[in-house]
């Protein structure tokens, strides 16, 4: 003890390059969300990390059912989310049994407010068009969408 007292204090730098540490590490995740009528959503991941402040998923796959019956598919390489925002990164996939798809490299959806949005290129899809475009924010509440630089190709049924 006595030789403690004697020592000088001595200081750690925090390096910007540390490397993060996860408190958990979770590999092949299955997430089965189970309410009155049975499964409603099935969430893979093949890694899932828990930090202090936000969770990361590498290689997710969703399938959920709409209370209209509708099933939706959501794939992306990779996510977080941080308090009630999510974003995806690299090959963000949507699409649902009502034909609607859409493709992109970035997403994020805000589990609040219900706010999807991207900023960068993305291609929606339904039935009769496809549409190109740089930005989207769809308000999910109001089925509102807002898009910019958009080109739309429409295919019209003679009759």
């Amino acid at each position: 003890m006595v030789f403690l007292l004697y020592q000088e204090p001595y200081s750690m730098q925090k390096n910007k390059n540390t490397k993060k540490v996860a408190n958990i590490e979770m590999l092949q995740i299955i997430n089965y969300s189970i309410n009155q009528e049975g499964v409603s959503r099935i969430v893979k991941a093949d890694k899932a990390l828990r930090f202090k402040n936000h969770d990361e998923f590498y290689t997710v796959d969703s399938i959920r059912k709409q209370e209209n019956g509708v099933l939706e598919n959501f794939q992306a390489d990779s996510g977080v989310l941080k308090q009630n925002n999510l974003k995806f990164v690299g090959n963000v996939k949507y699409s649902n049994s009502d034909s609607v798809k859409f493709n992109s490299q970035e997403a994020e959806y805000n589990l609040k407010s219900k706010v999807f949005k991207t900023n960068v290129d993305f291609t929606l899809e339904d039935k009769n068009t496809i549409t190109y475009g740089t930005s989207l924010v769809y308000q999910t509440k109001d089925g509102k969408i807002y898009a910019n630089n958009i080109k739309s190709k429409t295919e019209v049924e003679n009759k």
